[in-house]
């Protein structure tokens, strides 16, 4: 019988025969030490919501809309405009163990950098976006909730084929009077996986 050692290289040797843009990996138990996501999820959305003034809505979906794009595109030109200089990003393993934590601006723009350079050259994203609720906690600050599905066209097939789908948890801040992310939270639907299109 293998040892968890040599599992464990197996799974690595997989995933890298897989690459990088190979849609889901598999997580095992050496993966085990991995800290607890530091969002806690709740149902608090299915209460009423306060809508933000029109304007406000409108420019929070062109901001997410503009943020889903620039991730299709794989460029994040542009990107640190839409982001508080101390946003925060988590990415959650079904919304209990954390899979990364970025903090700040600009870790959180070579982070997508990185992933967008791999991704970007080998197959084509698309992040779709929908069921968006927004709450105005107050005059410059708003809280959100969107469903995620995000599908990989890859070079040598007709068909996109699903990567994950997910809860993205936002808050919105506005900064020097323009609405900008100051925290987004991704929460995949499916346990144990590794997102490899973010």
């Amino acid at each position: 019988m293998a040892s968890v050692k040599e599992r464990a290289a197996t799974r690595c040797q997989l995933a890298l025969a897989l690459g990088f843009s190979a849609g889901l990996a598999f997580v095992g138990p050496a993966e085990a030490q991995t800290p607890t996501c530091t969002y806690t999820y709740s149902f608090d959305y299915l209460r009423t919501v306060t809508n933000p003034p029109p304007s406000d809505r409108q420019e929070i979906m062109d901001l997410l809309h503009r943020y889903n794009w620039a991730l299709d595109d794989a460029n994040s030109q542009g990107m640190d405009a839409m982001l508080t200089d101390d946003v925060s990003y988590e990415l959650c393993d079904a919304g209990t163990t954390q899979i990364e934590k970025k903090t700040g601006k600009a870790q959180l723009v070579e982070y997508l950098d990185a992933i967008n350079q791999e991704m970007g050259n080998k197959s084509r994203r698309r992040h779709i976006e929908s069921n968006t609720l927004l709450n105005a906690i107050d005059a410059d600050t708003v809280e959100g909730k969107s469903t995620v599905v995000v599908t990989i066209q890859f070079t040598g097939i007709e068909t996109p084929v699903l990567d994950y789908t997910a809860t993205m948890v936002t808050k919105f801040k506005r900064d020097a009077g323009v609405w900008k992310f100051a925290m987004i939270v991704l929460l995949p639907d499916g346990p144990k996986v590794i997102l490899r299109a973010r």
